[in-house]
């Protein structure tokens, strides 16, 4: 698997610099297109007792990666990250009156393959608003969290015009949420799409 970057490219125009990427990356870059990709972010708020007391109660995050089909984190007020089965939706909507589905939101985008990396690329969109350009990155042949920061940068410099403003964070305290900081997994990814979502405001 490697390991992942998450980026935002928050002035990016739609379909027009979503193009350029993909020209971009296919022919400067000589990038193959690996296909379709998509996931789903979802915000589900505390219900019952605390909510009446007038307070919002707890909030927990939700991450389906499409590359990681049947599984899906969960972190409840920056919190433990948790790897779960897929029936944990179901579960989940039987239990309306301790957890309320407040925002869903689902990014499809196509993936290219580049020598050592593969490249997700996606519109972002919430309900009907547009929100940027999300970009995924995973780098192969590295496995330790942070190991690859500044090769990172370099390759989002590489496919980006400098006039793009960004959103993303190179380090990140896995430790505070149980997760390793010595072998990157998708709970890793998970994490990564659950902070940048909840810092910019997009849930």
């Amino acid at each position: 698997m490697g390991i992942t970057c998450l980026v935002r490219w928050k002035n990016a125009t739609g379909m027009r610099d979503f193009t350029y990427i993909a020209e971009h990356v296919t022919k400067t870059l000589h990038g193959r297109n690996g296909g379709p990709w998509s996931l789903t972010m979802k915000m589900y708020r505390e219900a019952g007792a605390v909510q009446r007391q007038g307070k919002d109660g707890k909030v927990m995050y939700q991450v389906a990666l499409g590359q990681q089909p049947g599984q899906l984190y969960c972190m409840i007020d920056g919190g433990v990250v948790i790897e779960a089965e897929k029936e944990m939706e179901s579960i989940l909507s039987r239990l309306k009156n301790i957890w309320q589905l407040r925002q869903s939101i689902t990014i499809e985008g196509t993936s290219f393959d580049i020598d050592d990396f593969t490249l997700r690329v996606a519109n972002i969109l919430v309900g009907s608003t547009y929100k940027g350009l999300l970009l995924e990155i995973d780098y192969h042949p590295c496995f330790v969290p942070h190991n690859a920061n500044d090769l990172f940068r370099e390759f989002v410099e590489s496919i980006l015009p400098p006039s793009a403003q960004l959103s993303c964070d190179y380090d990140y305290s896995y430790e505070k949420v149980g997760l390793s900081n010595q072998e990157f997994t998708s709970a890793h990814t998970g994490y990564q799409y659950m902070m940048l979502f909840k810092k910019d405001g997009l849930l």
